[in-house]
């Protein structure tokens, strides 16, 4: 008679053991030695990539392994010698049952009493489809991810900092597309911009419009971060073959340096795999409610070409967006600089038609285009090599901005407003395993270009009114190469200390060329060209860094650590103008500044077990000041510098730098199907560098608004409370203040810092079932809501009016309203097939994004209620 666990493996698995092709052909205890990789984490996870790495089967009740810890394995064994290096100091066995299956069982224990099987692994044949049950984590308990922020490996639970990441069943389970619809989800995350490629992010309350942004952002750590501008904001690559998402919350300056004062956004990439065959391709539609279909595909193909020393991976994608904006001709827009006096002590912004003569619907269609390589070539055992490239297109027909006082998504420009955005990143990893010490290399290029046409008509017009019938035209053009190499060593032995240390180079070309021509207006200016501005800015920016961090297991239970960063910054700018709204010709060349700085970290861990940490961090975060990239004639904007008591644009502006200090637990229970998530937070914030708007000549400068505090906490829960179910959320609350106000800008003390929600919170729930012999069907909900934040610090602005006078109005478009998203979808799938339907923005919600009235009241919003169908298949 069987025994009684291999009855109820077979019940769970249908017959798929004896017919279902997955038999291994020699008793898995007479298995050659193979190579194994499995970081210290939960035994659970631990025997998951046992299971997986030696396409076997393993068995154990979910009880039978809670609270328990694998020290991990790193070398090559047999099976057998792998099963007990993971047991060791656990106190529990195993048997081999005679088909195949490892059971995992308590000492002295003859089954596997204790509640639900847990089964792990299968071997990697073309087997026939099995028997439907749903994913195995949704099904058991909530997804293990282990992650790279601390620049190792290691269990997301286990690491001492605030991070939230995504892993690749979730980003399937959700059919992730664009990364954004996830960074909603995250605790603490914010952005601006809803263009691609046009971002501003901020985390817990470091949030900030100047050149240099608060959040880096890396694709298997080679850093995207570029000069930010009015055409070019944050990197944005297509969310195609990455393995995970990882967001590192709080001042990151000891790793991974520069632009990381709120945190960082890590994509990791999916990469090859060894002696593994697998193609996926996968096609999709959706219609928008008033626009256009949309429509994509792609495919990725994972190929082994020498046995267990090299495979290739490569993919591809193309997208389709249509548009939801129309164009219509010779419509009314809205002057806000200039107005008449209503009598009454009022004002009544000037009314003008846009004077355009062309209608087309659908004007902001988008396509993009991915290409993605990359290959794994094992030297030996402890050598490794990993070249990898990807591209990617993205082309926009005309602008994702409507007017706001014209009936529903439309827009009335003059002259198309298209943009084109390419990015290369290109990276070389090499890793050596030196037995107690690994060093890896790091070596990247990426080169991203941006070509931004708009339609200024209606701006130079409003600023000057002899020019509103004449078309003005603005062709700003951005190139950004930057060189990085990193060199570093971390421990690989046992022992109380740990620690990883390195060194950083980095060199990075920046040119923005902008143009604005007006037909006519040389002689309406006296001068012989039509070009209005003419800028031509270069920039280099080298850094040099050596970095360490350091822990000390202190007990068995706790830890400190410690960590330091040096650096050294040069930039150089030259800048080049000309024009009447540059005041003529000017240059000023060879603009130079250096920077100098220690970033330390401190923190101070507590296992309480294996599934509970406390931890407490001090972090120092610093960002380097330098020149303001734009001139411009100071007698254009004297309307705006009087008010802020200047009579002209500050040629530089000062670093900045913050403190952080958090107070964070992470926690499971219930045999890992319940985990809770938490942190408090504490930011002094001194020498903000923010963009300065001087809104009635249409030029800015960056400026140290003064300090701010920021106080606040967020909370993530997820929950498996029975199988299939799977149910969470997190909310974060930010209090971030102006605490200081430096003269020459209109922050005010007691505002909060721009574009910082004061609340977030998102809910979701799925559930997967089992339909028929084949397939699982998966229901998926999921509710954001981002509360409203300040878009401007000025509450009044000013309007000229016929009499050459100045009136102060109200500033409409200073804060960010309030809104909530909501998704939906449903998919049927099996091991190789899945169908997929979906409705986002289940609502329509259409908040004012971006919202300005410094052109005719322009806003952006969400996409409209989305409904779409996808199939992916895999082989």
């Amino acid at each position: 008679m069987k025994n009684t666990h291999v009855k109820v493996l077979k019940r769970l698995l249908g017959t798929t053991i004896l017919t279902g092709g997955l038999v291994l052909a020699t008793p898995v205890f007479a298995d050659s030695a193979r190579h194994y990789e499995i970081q210290p984490q939960s035994l659970a996870s631990a025997l998951k990539e046992l299971a997986n790495a030696g396409h076997i089967q393993v068995a154990f009740a979910p009880d039978v392994v809670t609270d328990l810890h694998a020290d991990g394995l790193k070398g090559d064994f047999t099976i057998k010698q792998a099963v007990e290096g993971l047991l060791k100091n656990t106190g529990l066995t195993y048997s081999y049952d005679g088909e195949d299956v490892i059971v995992i069982r308590r000492e002295h224990s003859s089954d596997l009493s204790g509640g639900r099987i847990r089964l792990a692994g299968a071997p990697q044949t073309a087997a026939p489809a099995r028997a439907a049950q749903p994913r195995e984590n949704a099904a058991f308990m909530i997804e293990e991810i282990v992650v790279t922020a601390q620049k190792r490996s290691a269990r997301l639970q286990d690491v001492p900092l605030s991070v939230s990441a995504v892993g690749a069943e979730a980003l399937s389970v959700q059919g992730v597309t664009d990364f954004k619809d996830i960074l909603r989800s995250v605790p603490g995350v914010s952005f601006s911009g809803t263009d691609f490629g046009q971002s501003s992010y901020n985390i817990r309350g470091i949030s900030t419009a100047s050149s240099s942004p608060t959040v880096g952002v890396y694709m298997d750590d080679i850093s995207l971060v570029t000069v930010a501008t009015n055409f070019s904001g944050a990197s944005d690559p297509i969310f195609f073959d990455f393995e995970r998402l990882e967001v590192l919350k709080g001042p990151q300056g000891t790793l991974y340096g520069g632009s990381t004062m709120g945190g960082a956004i890590k994509y990791v990439s999916a990469q090859p795999k060894m002696n593994e065959t697998h193609v996926t391709v996968a096609g999709g539609v959706s219609a928008t409610q008033g626009g256009a279909a949309s429509y994509e595909g792609q495919g990725i193909v994972n190929l082994p070409v020498v046995e267990d020393k090299l495979a290739v991976r490569f993919g591809a994608l193309y997208r389709h967006l249509g548009g939801y904006i129309d164009q219509v001709a010779d419509a009314e827009g809205i002057d806000w600089r200039n107005s008449d006096p209503d009598g009454h002590g009022g004002f009544a912004p000037r009314t003008l038609k846009s004077g355009s003569t062309w209608a087309e619907k659908n004007v902001n269609s988008s396509e993009m285009f991915v290409v993605r390589g990359s290959a794994k070539w094992q030297v030996d055992d402890s050598l490794s090599v990993i070249p990898s490239v990807f591209y990617q297109e993205y082309k926009l027909d005309n602008a994702n901005l409507f007017r706001t006082n014209l009936p529903e998504f439309q827009q009335s420009d003059r002259l198309q407003s298209p943009t084109k955005d390419k990015l290369g990143v290109y990276g070389l990893t090499i890793d050596k395993d030196f037995g107690e010490v690994t060093f890896t290399s790091l070596t990247g290029y990426v080169n991203r270009s941006v070509s931004w046409g708009r339609d200024y008509s209606f701006f130079i017009g409003s600023l000057v009114g002899d020019l509103f019938t004449h078309n003005s035209w603005n062709d700003s053009d951005s190139s950004t190469k930057t060189f990085s190499q990193e060199l570093r060593l971390a421990s690989n032995h046992e022992g109380p200390w740990q620690w990883v240390a390195g060194l950083y180079y980095s060199d990075q070309k920046d040119r923005l060329i902008q143009a604005v021509d007006t037909d006519g207006s040389g002689d309406v200016f006296g001068v012989d060209t039509d070009q209005v501005y003419y800028g031509n800015t270069f920039t280099r920016m080298k850094q040099y860094a050596a970095f360490g961090e350091l822990t000390y297991a202190i007990t068995d239970k706790l830890s400190a650590q410690a960590g330091l960063r040096f650096f050294a910054i040069k930039q150089l700018v030259d800048v080049i103008g000309d024009g009447v709204f540059n005041g003529g010709p000017s240059s000023e060349l060879g603009n130079v500044s250096t920077e100098t700085g220690l970033n330390p970290k401190i923190g101070l861990n507590y296992k309480i077990s294996d599934n509970n940490l406390a931890f407490a961090t001090a972090t120092k975060g610093f960002r380097p000041g330098g020149p303001n990239r734009f001139k411009f004639d100071p007698n254009l904007c004297r309307i705006d510098l009087d008010r802020l008591g200047l009579t002209d644009a500050p040629d530089s502006f000062k670093s900045d730098n913050l403190w952080n200090f958090e107070l964070g637990s992470k926690n499971q229970f219930m045999d890992g199907k319940l985990t809770i998530n938490g942190a408090l937070f504490y930011t002094d914030w001194k020498k903000i560098q923010q963009t300065i708007e001087l809104r009635n000549c249409g030029f800015n400068f960056t400026g140290n608004v003064g300090s701010a505090e920021v106080k606040g906490g967020e909370i993530e829960v997820q929950m498996v409370p029975m199988p299939g179910v799977n149910i969470g959320g997190s909310a974060t609350y930010t209090d971030a203040k102006i605490t200081q106000s430096d003269p020459g800008v209109s922050a005010k003390v007691g505002q909060s810092v721009l574009s910082v929600p004061k609340w977030m919170f998102n809910i979701f729930g799925s559930y997967a079932m089992p339909v028929g012999n084949d397939y699982t069907l998966t229901t998926r909900g999921e509710y954001q809501y981002h509360g409203s934040s300040l878009r401007s610090f000025e509450s009044e602005l000013t309007t000229n009016i016929p009499d050459d006078g100045i009136l102060i109005v109200p500033n409409i478009a200073q804060r960010e309203h309030s809104y909530g998203l909501a998704n939906a979808s449903i998919v049927l799938s099996n091991d190789v097939l899945e169908y997929r339907l979906y409705v986002n923005n289940l609502f329509n919600s259409a908040p004012y994004l971006n919202f300005t009235l410094e052109d005719a009241m322009l806003a952006s919003t969400l996409r409209p209620r989305t409904f779409g169908f996808g199939v992916r298949a895999q082989f």
